[in-house]
């Protein structure tokens, strides 16, 4: 170009000024010969367009990886098991062999590329077999979440990070990230069609992507109006007497349950997930210092409370309180729970909102202090609702409290063994998810309605005040009642049989779908003891 000059090794380039062009003017302005006139000056550079400014990182939706036209056909057909399994009065086979093949097919997807994610994914169906066995309210829930959670996890850790090194700033950026790309999850449906050799005009591929699209809006659509027009419906000889809600059903729930999968299918193909947006503000040492300081000193002070209540004795009680010690030591377990709970919640917020270069071993001694005094104040909750068990009886609700103050008690201890380690990696909500799973497996393969029934039937005191609360306890149960039923009086025996024979009275036709193990035993059980 004018005005530049390059090396031939093209190394350097040295650029001068170009002179300032001239003005012509055309002959036949002049009698046919070109005159020049002063010169014309450039005009200013206006430097380069202004671009106005695109969405931050953590707001995009880019992929790594697509997944291919047979896992999303793969997609479709999970999304029907998904329409059967939502459908079903309770979960069962039905269940298990969704989630079963939900995790087959993001394993043989290709998408997940680390170890962690494969193994997150896999474990998923270890939870989920277990809605062909139990039949219990208060843990076949816990089972799905379980399930759904390992599975969006391993997604989400496909292509890096690691369970080793998930702050809660990590997780929350993990959700959002899954978030976005779940609105976006249609977009793998509509980029399936392969681009075949009969297809090369890229109108014909948009073509058959939009009837694609159609299609399920024309269903949807074209029932109501068949089942609303008799003669619209003559067009196409359609039977009049076809359940439209039904029809609705199934397409809506079909549909549903193939957005999740492949939801699932996008999170595991993505981009890893950018960081959000840091906060600034900090506390600083003197601030979070105080705060530690007064929940020690408080919570130094009730355990000393409790010291005095036991060496004073039930004397001391009745004349401070107006109870007995028994009435004292049966009251205030849900409140000590909140109290563990939320100091949990208080030190994970402080750990996050503290400076990193903020006295570190004064909060290590911290935090060590406060997890230590909250420890004993689960052990006193637990206490408590020991001795309240021993008096009323064991119930659900009174197991699972015990079972959540025992892995708070189990996280306190990982929550100390992390914050005296000042900034070390954030493992601890991976442990402590962890933990909560280990205790969940534990309970599905103990069955703990059975266990309830077991130690209520077995303890004198519960027999005559909770016999009618063990026969309300799910399928799960009947079978060890109807062994135990040797071991009871005979009214107490009757009685029992009554409401358990109350059971087969209703019509409980059910299909192979949600056939569970707990169900099949509670059939032979009540043969046995019904006739």
């Amino acid at each position: 170009s004018p005005g530049s000059l390059t090396t031939s090794t093209g190394t350097a380039t040295a650029t001068a000024a170009a002179p300032p062009a001239t003005a012509v003017v055309p002959p036949a302005a002049r009698g046919g010969t070109a005159v020049l006139t002063r010169p014309v000056q450039p005009s200013r550079a206006l430097g380069p367009p202004m671009v106005p400014p695109g969405p931050p990182a953590w707001m995009g939706v880019p992929l790594a990886r697509r997944a291919g036209g047979w896992v999303v056909l793969g997609a479709i057909g999970v999304g029907v098991l998904g329409d059967l399994t939502l459908r079903a009065e309770v979960a069962g086979v039905i269940t298990a062999v969704a989630i079963a093949a939900t995790a087959a097919l993001l394993l043989v997807s290709g998408l997940l590329v680390t170890r962690q994610s494969r193994v997150l994914v896999a474990l998923a169906p270890v939870f989920g077999v277990w809605m062909a066995v139990r039949e219990s309210d208060w843990l076949v829930p816990l089972d799905l979440i379980a399930a759904a959670g390992l599975l969006l996890l391993g997604t989400s850790l496909a292509r890096g990070g690691s369970v080793a090194d998930l702050p809660f700033a990590g997780l929350m950026s993990r959700a959002w990230h899954a978030f976005l790309h779940g609105c976006a999850a249609p977009e793998l449906l509509v980029r399936a069609v392969p681009d075949a050799p009969r297809l090369r005009s890229a109108r014909a591929v948009a073509v058959l992507r939009g009837a694609l699209l159609a299609a399920p809006v024309l269903i949807l659509l074209g029932v109501l109006l068949v089942s609303g027009d008799a003669v619209f419906a003559s067009f196409f000889d359609v039977d009049l007497d076809l359940d439209v809600a039904d029809v609705i059903g199934h397409v809506f729930l079909t549909g549903l349950a193939t957005w999740v999968c492949l939801w699932l299918l996008r999170v595991a193909g993505a981009e890893p997930p950018e960081p959000l947006p840091r906060v600034s503000a900090r506390l600083g040492a003197v601030e979070a210092t105080v705060v530690l300081g007064s929940v020690v000193a408080l919570f130094g002070a009730f355990a000393v409370s409790q010291a005095v209540a036991v060496i004073g004795g039930d004397d001391y009680v009745r004349r401070t309180t107006g109870l007995t010690y028994a009435e004292y030591a049966r009251s205030g377990f849900f409140q000590l729970l909140w109290v563990a709970a939320l100091t949990v919640a208080t030190l994970l917020l402080l750990r996050a909102c503290v400076a990193r270069d903020a006295a570190p071993r004064r909060f290590a001694v911290l935090f060590g202090a406060v997890c230590a005094l909250t420890l004993l104040i689960v052990a006193v909750a637990i206490r408590r609702l020991g001795l309240y068990q021993e008096t009323f009886g064991l119930t659900m609700l009174r197991l699972y409290c015990t079972l959540f103050a025992v892995w708070i008690g189990v996280v306190l201890v990982l929550l100390a063994a992390w914050l005296v380690r000042p900034w070390a990696r954030a493992w601890f909500p991976a442990a402590a998810a962890g933990a909560g799973l280990a205790l969940l497996l534990g309970l599905n393969v103990v069955n703990p309605e059975a266990l309830v029934a077991a130690t209520n039937l077995q303890r004198e005191a519960a027999l005559r005040t909770d016999t009618g609360y063990v026969a309300e306890l799910s399928e799960d149960a009947i079978p060890t009642i109807v062994e135990l039923l040797p071991t009871l009086d005979e009214e107490e025996r009757a009685a029992l049989v009554r409401r358990i024979c109350r059971g087969t009275a209703r019509d409980d036709d059910r299909s192979w779908m949600t056939w569970t193990l707990s169900h099949s035993r509670t059939e032979a059980a009540r043969a046995e003891a019904c006739g």
